[in-house]
């Protein structure tokens, strides 16, 4: 029974849709698959020594039974186990048909040991099955091994490790590559597991600038080719149930911010060399990547393996109690411990507030004082941050013999005094005994002479003479949106807030984002009577705007009696089935929560029904858009009624634009159908219809679409 069952599974595991009973019992083929390893090397080496095998013939012939048995269900939890996640094609294709003539040659085995006499009573023949038995049990399980552990499980240690990006070699001046400063942390955090020198899927390295440019068996990642875009830009926006999706299902996701970045550089031309100071810095690439900070920790996993050692990051403070309106602290990097600190409001600064870093000041690498009213108490302060490498002073209105503290911090390699009043023998003396490699300098009575004497003087330090390198921007949080329900009976009050005092939110209820000149200012409650979309932004000055927050209100007057299906969703994206619809829970922005309804290669239809005949005026379908993960808008919603339920006729139909070229949409969008009849049924169907082939200008063109539904309101 179970033999037979094997190769079914095996040859049709394409088709089969393993349920979740079966996905667990995969998870036993790691634990059970040294039991029938060990045991059939134990009876293929006594075979191979043993001249007379007919004085343990009995514990052999139990031996031989249980060895095949175990192989066979070992072989079996492994085809389980190999729908539940992204596996080298090739790798996986070895093992699992080696696993399966494991399974054959160990019933084979049996049978020549319990019937066979020539087996019994010939050493040559015996030893010579033995040998290839041995042969191919090493052989197979060792690509299960490349599995699990990279295809160089078993290489020669190499005389020179690989350098790898690490992050906490994360460089964040202007004068680092858009590479350093972003897309190699990324890498690290989120890819370098499954393709770095311990692991390589694919035959792709990502863990330095030179082994992505080499590619892997699909060749370029970073270029489009034959009409396709660029491998790595499919592989990430591919919706994460996809078995090519990247990362896989079950690691670290990329987040929305990483997401972005990576799109915009690939998009860019993927150059690996292309430096920050570049580009413009009110390019969307350059504000991505500058805003940049890697996650701490990592969700899946509580510690991070370095130089052979397990590092908890329990050890590592937590920043809230550090950050207010007035300052920032965050880590600058996932995995380290270095951190960066920026006061802002001028106004409001005291000494006790630099104070209150003293339980981080080791760990304080990057500080900004920029407009701070600064007194020799906080320079024998900052003159104790012992690791600081990066300092602002602008305009703090210290004088330069004020700054001499600083002159023992020996890793302190850049800093900025623009605006101080300029002494060019303090000047000297400060810059004559401290280890800056890097100086802004800038002063209104500060001379091209002057200057340039300065550059002769200290040849080792790099010098930038003038105003002209801005303060870091901190983007500001995003507001809240105060209003749990979705659901509009009557009426509903919707309040917006900040915690940032000064801050202005801007608001919009026509679909266009909020802008900080003519979008209204939010100032009090918003009253809504009907289906509306608000979408809020928050505006500081000397801050970067916040994202833009949405949220979808429907009026909802209308519950059906009954919901289901005349054509079934994708197996992918089933929901809770049709009353999904109608459960009143939108699914927000992540479709892979189980709260979305999914069609691709067929036609959404579905009926309503009521106990009594009822009249309806509108209906509207709230979905999601993310043309990156080729779900696209709803084509059309075609309305039909009937007091049967068997013949239906026709209502109205309405149809909605498509996307264009150039857009990068992700987001919550409501449809409206109106039902334009004075006739009130007691069965609605309602067909919505997705593009059928996608545009020639979408990496996935010429094949089908996405449409998520996750709610249907009635009025």
């Amino acid at each position: 029974m179970l033999n037979p069952f094997l190769v079914v599974i095996a040859w049709y595991q394409e088709k089969i849709n393993f349920n979740l009973y079966f996905q667990w019992l995969g998870k036993m083929h790691p634990m059970v698959l040294h039991f029938p390893i060990v045991l059939g090397c134990m009876i293929g080496g006594y075979l191979f020594f043993t001249n007379h095998i007919k004085k343990h013939i009995t514990i052999l012939q139990i031996g031989s039974i249980v060895n095949a048995a175990s192989a066979t269900i070992v072989a079996i939890l492994g085809v389980f186990l190999s729908k539940q996640d992204t596996y080298d094609t090739q790798i996986i294709f070895w093992h699992q048909w080696g696993g399966i003539s494991i399974a054959y040659l160990s019933w084979l085995l049996m049978y020549l040991i319990e019937s066979n006499a020539s087996f019994q009573n010939h050493y040559r023949f015996r030893m010579s099955f033995a040998i290839g038995y041995l042969i191919v049990i090493f052989f197979f399980t060792h690509k299960g091994a490349q599995l699990t552990h990279g295809v160089r499980v078993l290489s020669w240690p190499e005389n020179k490790v690989t350098e790898t990006a690490s992050i906490q070699n994360i460089k964040i001046d202007s004068n680092a590559t858009i590479y350093e400063r972003a897309i190699g942390p990324i890498l690290q955090q989120k890819c370098v597991s499954c393709h770095g020198p311990e692991k390589i899927k694919g035959n792709l390295l990502l863990n330095t600038p030179e082994n992505i440019l080499k590619g892997g068996k699909d060749g370029n990642i970073l270029i489009a080719q034959n009409g396709k875009a660029a491998l790595l830009f499919e592989r990430i926006h591919l919706p994460i149930t996809d078995e090519k999706h990247m990362p896989p299902e079950g690691k670290t996701p990329l987040t929305k911010e990483e997401l972005m970045i990576l799109s915009a550089w690939i998009q860019a031309g993927g150059n690996l060399q292309l430096k920050m100071n570049a580009i413009a810095k009110n390019d969307s690439l350059f504000m991505l990547a500058n805003q940049y900070q890697p996650q701490i920790g990592n969700p899946m996993n509580n510690s991070k393996r370095g130089n052979g050692m397990e590092r908890s990051f329990d050890d590592l403070p937590n920043l809230n109690e550090y950050n207010s309106n007035y300052c920032t602290a965050n880590y600058s990097y996932q995995g380290g411990r270095d951190i960066e600190v920026s006061f802002y409001q001028s106004k409001f600064y005291t000494h006790d507030n630099l104070i209150k870093l003293k339980n981080i000041k080791d760990q304080i690498t990057s500080l900004s004082m920029q407009n701070m009213p600064l007194k020799d108490e906080d320079i024998l302060f900052i003159a104790t941050l012992s690791h600081l490498k990066k300092l602002n002073l602008n305009y703090t209105s210290l004088k330069i013999n004020q700054l001499g503290p600083l002159q023992n911090l020996k890793e302190l390699k850049t800093i900025s005094i623009c605006g101080l009043p300029y002494d060019e023998i303090a000047l000297q003396k400060f810059l004559q005994n401290a280890s800056f490699e890097k100086v802004q300098l800038w002063s209104s009575n500060l001379t091209r002479e002057q200057s340039n004497r300065f550059i002769q003087q200290f040849p080792k330090i790099q010098f930038t003479i003038g105003d002209n390198l801005e303060n870091e921007l901190i983007k500001i949080t995003n507001p809240i949106i105060q209003q749990d329900s979705s659901i509009i009976a009557t009426h509903l009050d919707v309040a917006v807030k900040h915690f940032l005092k000064g801050t202005n939110i801007r608001y919009t209820t026509d679909g266009s984002d909020p802008d900080s000149i003519r979008s209204p200012l939010f100032t009090k409650p918003l009253r809504f009577n009907s289906n509306t979309t608000l979408k809020v932004k928050a505006f500081k000055p000397g801050w970067i705007s916040s994202d833009v927050v949405q949220k979808t209100f429907y009026k909802s007057e209308i519950h059906p009696d009954t919901i289901y299906f005349i054509t079934l969703p994708d197996k992918k994206y089933p929901g809770s089935g049709a009353k999904t619809l109608i459960d009143y829970e939108l699914g927000e922005q992540n479709f892979s929560n189980g709260k979305w309804i999914a069609y691709r290669d067929t036609t959404m239809i579905y009926v309503i029904g009521f106990k009594q005949n009822k009249k309806l005026n509108e209906a509207h379908f709230n979905a999601f858009i993310d043309n990156a993960a080729y779900i696209f808008p709803i084509l059309s919603i075609k309305v039909e009624g009937s007091n049967d339920g068997k013949q239906f006729s026709k209502i109205n139909e309405v149809k909605f634009p498509s996307l264009e070229k150039g857009d990068m949409t992700r987001e919550n969008k409501s449809f409206s159908c109106p039902i334009t009849t004075n006739n009130a049924f007691k069965f609605y169907r309602f067909t919505l219809l997705n593009l059928k082939k996608l545009p020639e200008w979408h990496p996935g063109k010429r094949t089908y679409a996405w449409i998520f539904v996750d709610e249907l309101f009635l009025n």
